[in-house]
């Protein structure tokens, strides 16, 4: 008798999960075998990013700070070390003859030093070596430390 009752409720709930199935899947083949596959629609994501404003200014400094050159490696060509007076002269003579070119004076306790450029490569060093050394021929390439 204990068989029977185990059949028949092995039965009962294995039917049971066949009717289940048969109300998910409602789908009808066409003609053709195929079913219409239904696909939701997509939903728009959208992400929002918090930002400190001031990255954006510290990103446009250190962008001006690799353009201007100011914290890698480039060449400089020196034009003159010496005392002040000959030193303001050379400097106003540079500015003068290459007004493309930035000039600047730096103090060497007990003398001046007057650079020229800010040059990415080696190669245009040389180049402007060679068009200054027309009017200063003392002039040489160094890299700055």
């Amino acid at each position: 008798m204990k068989g029977y009752i185990l059949l028949l409720g092995f039965c009962y709930f294995n039917s049971s999960s066949l009717i289940a199935q048969d109300t998910i899947n409602t789908q009808i083949p066409d003609s053709n075998g195929f079913v219409k596959a239904i696909i939701p629609p997509r939903q728009e994501a959208s992400v929002t990013i918090n930002q400190d404003p001031r990255i954006k200014m510290l990103l446009d400094l250190k962008s001006k700070m690799e353009k201007d050159g100011e914290f890698s490696d480039r060449y400089k060509i020196q034009l003159y070390y010496g005392n002040l007076n000959k030193a303001n002269e050379i400097m106003r003579s540079a500015k003068e003859n290459f007004p493309d070119w930035s000039a600047t004076m730096q103090w060497e306790t007990p003398n001046y030093k007057v650079w020229i450029g800010n040059y990415r490569t080696r190669l245009d060093a040389d180049k402007a070596l060679k068009e200054i050394h027309a009017e200063f021929p003392n002039a040489f390439i160094f890299k700055p430390e």
